[in-house]
Protein backbone atom coordinates (compact mmCIF):
# COMPACT_ATOMS: atom_id res chain seq x y z
CA UNK A 1 0.00 0.00 0.00
CA UNK A 2 1.20 3.17 -1.17
CA UNK A 3 -0.36 6.59 -0.41
CA UNK A 4 0.13 7.34 -4.46
CA UNK A 5 -2.54 4.77 -4.41
CA UNK A 6 -4.94 6.80 -2.95
CA UNK A 7 -7.31 9.63 -4.28
CA UNK A 8 -7.79 12.30 -1.39
CA UNK A 9 -11.18 14.43 -0.87
CA UNK A 10 -11.41 17.21 1.66
CA UNK A 11 -14.80 16.99 3.77
CA UNK A 12 -16.81 19.18 3.51
CA UNK A 13 -16.84 20.70 7.17
CA UNK A 14 -12.86 21.63 6.37
CA UNK A 15 -11.41 19.95 9.23
CA UNK A 16 -11.03 15.85 7.55
CA UNK A 17 -9.69 14.24 4.85
CA UNK A 18 -10.65 11.04 3.11
CA UNK A 19 -8.01 9.13 1.51
CA UNK A 20 -9.84 6.64 -0.61
CA UNK A 21 -8.07 3.65 -2.78
CA UNK A 22 -7.58 4.20 -6.23
CA UNK A 23 -8.77 0.62 -6.98
CA UNK A 24 -11.05 -1.92 -5.09
CA UNK A 25 -9.45 -3.48 -1.74
CA UNK A 26 -10.12 -5.27 1.01
CA UNK A 27 -7.96 -4.93 4.54
CA UNK A 28 -6.80 -7.45 6.55
CA UNK A 29 -7.58 -5.33 9.89
CA UNK A 30 -7.19 -8.10 12.08
CA UNK A 31 -3.37 -8.29 10.55
CA UNK A 32 -3.30 -4.42 10.41
CA UNK A 33 -4.12 -4.03 14.36
CA UNK A 34 -1.31 -6.19 15.33
CA UNK A 35 0.71 -3.49 14.10
CA UNK A 36 -0.64 -0.53 15.38
CA UNK A 37 -0.96 0.86 18.99
CA UNK A 38 -3.15 3.31 20.55
CA UNK A 39 -6.35 1.30 18.86
CA UNK A 40 -9.71 2.82 20.50
CA UNK A 41 -11.87 0.67 18.11
CA UNK A 42 -10.80 -2.59 16.75
CA UNK A 43 -13.65 -4.17 14.69
CA UNK A 44 -14.03 -6.62 11.64
CA UNK A 45 -14.90 -3.59 9.22
CA UNK A 46 -13.55 -0.06 11.10
CA UNK A 47 -10.53 0.60 13.02
CA UNK A 48 -10.17 3.76 15.15
CA UNK A 49 -6.96 5.24 16.47
CA UNK A 50 -5.94 8.70 17.91
CA UNK A 51 -2.74 10.35 16.59
CA UNK A 52 -1.77 13.69 17.98
CA UNK A 53 -5.04 16.43 17.48
CA UNK A 54 -6.28 13.30 14.82
CA UNK A 55 -8.49 10.98 14.97
CA UNK A 56 -7.79 8.23 12.49
CA UNK A 57 -10.77 5.36 10.64
CA UNK A 58 -9.38 3.04 8.61
CA UNK A 59 -12.33 0.79 6.76
CA UNK A 60 -12.25 -2.47 5.79
CA UNK A 61 -12.83 -0.94 2.03
CA UNK A 62 -9.38 0.47 2.09
CA UNK A 63 -11.08 4.08 3.09
CA UNK A 64 -9.05 6.11 5.37
CA UNK A 65 -10.33 9.20 6.88
CA UNK A 66 -8.58 11.87 8.98
CA UNK A 67 -10.90 14.45 11.36
CA UNK A 68 -9.59 16.99 13.37
CA UNK A 69 -6.98 18.12 10.81
CA UNK A 70 -7.59 21.32 8.60
CA UNK A 71 -4.49 21.12 6.97
CA UNK A 72 -4.42 18.68 4.03
CA UNK A 73 -0.42 18.01 4.09
CA UNK A 74 -0.48 17.15 8.03
CA UNK A 75 -3.06 15.16 7.21
CA UNK A 76 -1.12 13.01 4.21
CA UNK A 77 1.97 12.89 6.38
CA UNK A 78 -0.10 11.15 9.31
CA UNK A 79 -1.50 8.51 6.64
CA UNK A 80 2.13 8.69 4.62
CA UNK A 81 2.82 7.00 8.35
CA UNK A 82 0.69 4.91 8.99
CA UNK A 83 0.62 3.60 5.81
CA UNK A 84 4.78 2.88 6.55
CA UNK A 85 3.61 1.36 9.65
CA UNK A 86 0.73 -1.01 8.44
CA UNK A 87 3.55 -1.67 5.35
Amino acid sequence: MELKNFTLKPCSNKTSFEFLPKNKTTLDLKKISKKLNNLEINSKILLILKKDDATISIFKTGKILVRGIKDESKAREIVLNLIKKIN
